[in-house]
């Protein structure tokens, strides 16, 4: 084995974080206040947003997303089986129905003419992921909800910091997603966000991550808990979940603040590297990028076009070798949870297929890349 190069790697500055969880346990106050309040104004601050509140996982917020959408039973939403299945089954356990729409075969991302073809009547949201950091074509998609009256859940889970047309990405879906999970840009151990186009979807999520109740109701501008008013009503419809953040996943998230424009630069750094040297090859190439997008490549997603290339046996050769390169998510529809929506998606097989993820993060460097490209290419052996 010539080292190791892991697909994953959980950035956590210890020192740091320590101290921030060690001021929550002294303070004798672990859940929802202060910290969670100052993380929640930072990350309005860093991702130059507004309506956003924090919850206890991305899948929770998406959940929130759909409910206040509209999403319960005998209600569709159109939405991508090429993601995480963190992206769709919030959907099931709504009881809505999932509409596959295909993706874009060298991108991985929802085509938004198969989304306009697959709505109806019962249409309550359309969904999608940006696949490893990269936007997918935002001002159509969120042009067709406008259009159709629908609103848009936008997963972006693996897209922290990324850009479109030099704007948040937030700005182009009713609902935007984020993941602080383990192993993404930024982590807070587990933990998401919900940010809310409008001001009224902003104040019903509020209520859904906790029970039905505004928790933030009761704190001051500070973060102190004054007391939660449970002589409050709870309005048909606004029965909630237990979704909300807690003052040490806070912690741990602020601890990674000032460290996440190195993070995201690296990560741009190394996935420039690979685009440079994969670029006109005739084995693996990297994925269409829209133009107005400024992707965050959590992962580096390539495409394996060779036919003479074994694209499982190439994965198995590298992983041999310490490269952890694999297949990050496989496409939903293959479940049996999933069987009932079957549909002919040829842009979903076409793409899941020949996909291939490289290490990129902020653990390699450029020498790293280099090392790690040159390997794919040589033993593809073409």
């Amino acid at each position: 084995m010539s080292g190791s190069y892991p697909l994953f790697k959980v950035h956590m500055p210890v020192d740091e974080t320590l101290e921030k969880i060690r001021g929550v346990l002294q303070s004798g106050f672990v859940n929802e206040g202060v910290q969670v309040t100052e993380f929640q104004k930072a990350l309005c601050s860093y991702l130059d947003v507004k309506n956003l509140v924090l919850m206890n996982a991305c899948t929770s917020a998406l959940t929130v997303a759909y409910k206040v959408a509209g999403v319960k039973p005998d209600t569709e939403v159109v939405t991508s089986p090429m993601t995480c299945i963190a992206t769709n089954t919030p959907i099931e356990n709504l009881g809505g129905k999932i509409v596959w729409a295909d993706v874009l075969p060298n991108s991985g991302s929802i085509d938004p003419k198969d989304i306009e073809r697959k709505i109806t009547k019962h249409t309550k949201a359309i969904a999608y992921v940006n696949w490893g950091g990269m936007p997918c074509d935002l001002e159509v998609i969120d042009a067709i909800g406008k259009k159709h009256g629908i609103p848009v859940v936008q997963d972006a889970a693996h897209a922290f910091g990324a850009k479109w047309n030099g704007r948040p990405i937030s700005d182009f879906a009713d609902f935007t997603c984020y993941s602080f999970q383990a192993i993404k840009h930024l982590t807070s151990g587990d933990g998401g966000a919900l940010i809310c186009r409008k001001d009224k979807d902003l104040a019903l999520a509020k209520k859904l991550k906790w029970f039905g109740y505004d928790r933030e109701a009761t704190k001051d501008e500070k973060g102190e808990w004054k007391g939660q008013r449970w002589s409050a009503d709870i309005e048909q419809g606004e029965i909630g979940f237990k979704f909300n953040m807690n003052n040490i996943s806070a912690a741990i998230g602020l601890s990674q603040m000032p460290h996440i424009d190195r993070i995201l630069s690296a990560h741009r750094n190394n996935a420039a590297v690979y685009n440079r040297l994969f670029e006109g090859s005739n084995i693996i190439r990297p994925l269409d990028v829209p133009a107005k997008a400024s992707p965050s490549y959590w992962v580096y997603t390539a495409l394996v076009v060779s036919p003479k290339v074994n694209r499982d046996a190439l994965l198995e050769a590298l992983n041999a070798e310490g490269i952890a390169a694999g297949l990050v998510h496989l496409p939903n529809d293959i479940y049996t949870a999933f069987k009932p929506y079957a549909a002919d998606l040829p842009g979903v097989r076409a793409f899941a297929d020949r996909q291939i993820s490289l290490p990129c993060g902020w653990w390699l460097n450029e020498k790293d890349c280099e090392h790690i490209a040159s390997r794919v290419l040589a033993l593809a052996g073409v």
